[in-house]
């Protein structure tokens, strides 16, 4: 599982912008990539879902609140066969929040996942942060979207799915545990690095 937070500027009332973050929940369980627990296909789809949002004047800093709020959001799955003679799959993830609670906002950067598999064991993985207009999401053509609402956070089968869903991403983003691990072996807690804009990595095995 990973927890990424994408930076943006948001629209305030009186037209002034004000730095954000928008938390997702990613994950890589069995060939299937989810985001805050949906399903989500090969190509780029268009979604309208709850999620976490972290609003502060300094993202240096903790964030002064954060929130529930309603998200329009860009999601980019690719799957790429490595060698035609084995099971050897390079996924790559990457997102554009562009509405939140019906308000425009401003991404400069793309946070990008890439996960190699091999018989649905992930082999590595890495993440970075890359320029809006020169990722691939950006240059897909928006008219091939496929739009869908997400009725809450979770789409798992929970007691209260947008509680322990909404709890999950802020304990993410509140943890600050610092953990060593041995080469080849994935830390079992989210790691908090510098700078800010880059995000903790949990990948879990299934």
């Amino acid at each position: 599982q990973e927890t990424i937070r994408v930076n943006v500027m948001m629209l305030k009332t009186n037209g002034e912008f004000q730095k954000g973050q928008v938390v997702f929940n990613i994950t890589y369980v069995n060939g299937q990539v989810y985001l805050n627990d949906f399903p989500m296909k090969s190509g780029v789809a268009h979604i309208r879902c709850q999620t976490v949002i972290l609003e502060k004047g300094n993202l240096d800093n903790l964030p002064d609140q954060q929130r529930l709020g309603t998200v329009s959001v860009r999601i980019m799955v690719h799957e790429w066969p490595l060698a035609s003679s084995s099971d050897l799959q390079l996924i790559v993830i990457q997102e554009e929040v562009t509405e939140i609670d019906g308000k425009q906002v401003q991404q400069e950067e793309v946070t990008e996942i890439d996960i190699l598999v091999k018989d649905l064991r992930v082999l590595r993985h890495s993440n970075y942060t890359v320029p809006l207009k020169e990722s691939m999401l950006y240059s897909i053509p928006r008219d091939n979207d496929v739009l869908f609402t997400l009725p809450n956070l979770s789409g798992k089968d929970v007691q209260d799915p947008l509680q322990t869903t909404s709890q999950y991403l802020i304990q993410q983003v509140e943890t600050t545990i610092d953990e060593e691990t041995l080469p080849g072996k994935l830390p079992e807690t989210p790691l908090r690095t510098e700078p800010p804009s880059s995000y903790k990595v949990v990948l879990l095995f299934v």
